[in-house]
């Protein structure tokens, strides 16, 4: 025995260990994998970062290089040294002003005398003009003053659009009079085409202020802590407008790494030619995970096949004989499966037979006495020794309960070995109205039976099926007491081989209970002292003896109980 146990879990075993070392060898092979392509894409995705960063570096040196020479040029034109004085500003120098900046395409091309006020400019006609606007307070407006070329980056004063500036000095009469001419650079362009990218860059100026972004939200926000005496000077100079220059969260993770705003990325940097301005290219580091996980699981899916095929045959091996142990379990399952149910049932019918014997006794002891009494109680009644009508009808009900209970215990008494014949249904049916017709009457429940247009024959025993439907129409009328409307109805349906024979009834339902409690003896869910619970039990015995059995239907409101009877089509006879 022990020796068959063992054979039977090899195979299980075995199967196990296989799996086992199948499952190492692709863990092994899926993390080697993993980090590979991990380090690979790293790599890759570095290499891309650095070479977009190149571009958008090249994009910006190229936008801020192309008018570098114009204000020393514009500077060195005698024509604009004279315009410093009053006498000289003549709408043709604003007109002149205009077709330079026209052609060069920039936003503004403008004169500013000594003390920053602009005394000719090229939007002088237009909205938000610079003429008469002072910008002595700008940085570079005070650097070129002095002598020195002077660029800088801020939000216009008078239009409120971003831009670059680049100031050179401009003399007249050997220094006798100064003044500095400016142009202004529209960036929008350049910021509305990094914006219209998917990708993510920034401009960060030697303030460490955003000054360009891909993000419009992250604009004229610094990446660090401003010291006080650089915010003083920002305000000042109102080189960012009314910006709150609130922090960005900017910090690094490592080395060629960042987190901007809870999102990490690859970074790859470069400084600008101008204004010490840094690029940043921003490469988000959940590509590099996407790509390595695909891969991950492209090559691991690869590497679990070729390894599970490998194993195929030993594998199938193993799942046959698995299989044809779970056969044998299955069966041995079914087998203890019916000899449990062979067990219950002797059980039951050892307590039927049991009931039978106690019935014997109880129905030939009692029997007499109480056939006794009520052939005294009639003799008392005649002979009017019984004054009181109310003792007399309490005696009589006390006799008619106890030969109740009795007539009960019978049917576990008596014999069953009378012979079956053909029964009208419908008869049946007029009879077990007819037997119960005073307790429908008095309960005042409406029955209805089923109304058969062609007759049907049942092979059965004619008393024994009365007494069944009886029993059940019994525990509907106690079902349905206390019931507005209370209702029984029986209907009758034919199938192949089978009749069923439907008690249904509009009261308070089985309060839970299920059929097999409902059919043990002396179990009832009616008040005590009403019935011995022995009409569901007396009624399966009687359906099981005609080769049926009694079922619970289904219903919203109260109960129904199934009757199935062999039926073999029999329409009428004659």
């Amino acid at each position: 025995m022990q020796t068959e146990i063992d054979i039977e879990r090899a195979p299980r075993r075995m199967r196990k260990r296989v799996l086992g070392v199948l499952l190492f060898t692709v863990l092994l092979a899926t993390a080697a994998t993993f980090f590979g392509a991990q380090h690979y894409f790293e790599r890759l995705e570095g290499e891309t970062a650095m070479n977009r960063m190149t571009f958008y570096q090249r994009a910006l040196n190229e936008t801020l290089r192309q008018h570098q020479h114009l204000p020393f040029v514009l500077a060195s034109d005698p024509r604009y040294a004279q315009a410093l004085q009053p006498n000289f500003v003549t709408p043709e120098t604003n007109e002149r002003l205009q077709r330079l900046a026209s052609e060069a395409k920039l936003e503004a091309i403008y004169l500013m005398d000594a003390t920053g006020r602009v005394v000719a400019t090229s939007n002088a006609d237009k909205p938000h003009s610079f003429l008469s606007q002072n910008y002595g307070f700008r940085p570079y407006f005070q650097s070129a003053l002095q002598g020195e070329r002077s660029d800088y980056f801020a939000i216009g004063a008078t239009s409120g659009r971003p831009g670059y500036f680049v100031a050179e000095p401009v003399s007249f009469a050997s220094n006798t009079q100064k003044g500095v001419i400016a142009i202004k650079l529209d960036v929008s362009e350049l910021q509305r085409s990094w914006e219209s990218d998917s990708e993510t860059v920034v401009a960060i100026n030697e303030d460490n202020i955003v000054v360009l972004a891909s993000n419009p939200d992250w604009l004229y926000r610094p990446v660090s802590a401003l010291d006080s005496k650089v915010r003083k000077a920002i305000l000042e100079s109102r080189q960012f407008g009314n910006e709150h220059l609130k922090a960005l969260n900017w910090g690094p993770i490592a080395e060629r790494r960042a987190t901007v705003e809870g999102t990490d990325y690859l970074l790859a940097s470069g400084l600008s030619e101008w204004r010490n301005w840094t690029v940043h290219y921003l490469h988000p580091e959940n590509i590099i995970l996407r790509k390595t996980l695909l891969t991950t699981v492209f090559f691991g899916s690869i590497i679990t096949f070729l390894l599970g095929f490998a194993t195929f045959l030993r594998s199938a091996r193993i799942e046959l004989a698995y299989a044809a142990s779970e056969r044998r379990r299955t069966e041995l399952i079914e087998i203890n499966q019916r000899l449990e149910h062979a067990q219950t049932e002797l059980a039951r019918n050892a307590k039927l037979a049991a009931l039978g014997h106690l019935a014997a006794s109880v129905t030939h002891e009692l029997g007499q006495p109480i056939s006794a009494f009520r052939n005294h109680l009639a003799a008392a009644e005649i002979g009017n020794e019984i004054t009181s009508p109310q003792t007399a009808k309490s005696l009589n009900k006390l006799v008619d309960r106890m030969e109740a209970v009795t007539a009960q215990f019978k049917f576990f008494a008596r014999g069953r070995g009378d012979k079956k014949t053909d029964v009208n249904l419908a008869i049946v049916f007029e009879e077990v109205e007819n037997l119960l017709k005073a307790e429908l009457t008095e309960g005042g429940v409406g029955f209805h039976p089923a109304k058969l247009s062609t007759p049907i024959y049942i092979h059965a025993h004619q008393i024994q099926l009365e007494q069944a439907l009886i029993n059940l129409v019994k525990n509907a009328i106690h079902a349905v007491e206390g019931e507005a409307d209370p209702t029984i109805k029986i209907d009758v349906f034919t199938k192949p081989d089978i009749l069923e024979i439907h008690i249904i009834d509009n009261g308070p339902g089985l309060a839970n209970a299920t059929l097999t409690d409902l059919q043990e003896p002396f179990f009832s869910t009616k008040p005590s002292g009403v019935g011995m619970g022995l009409g569901l039990a007396i009624a399966t015995e009687i359906i099981k003896d005609h080769g049926g059995e009694l079922a619970l239907g289904e219903v919203r409101n109260g109960a129904t109980f199934v009757v199935t009877l062999p039926f073999d089509g029999i329409g009428s006879r004659s």
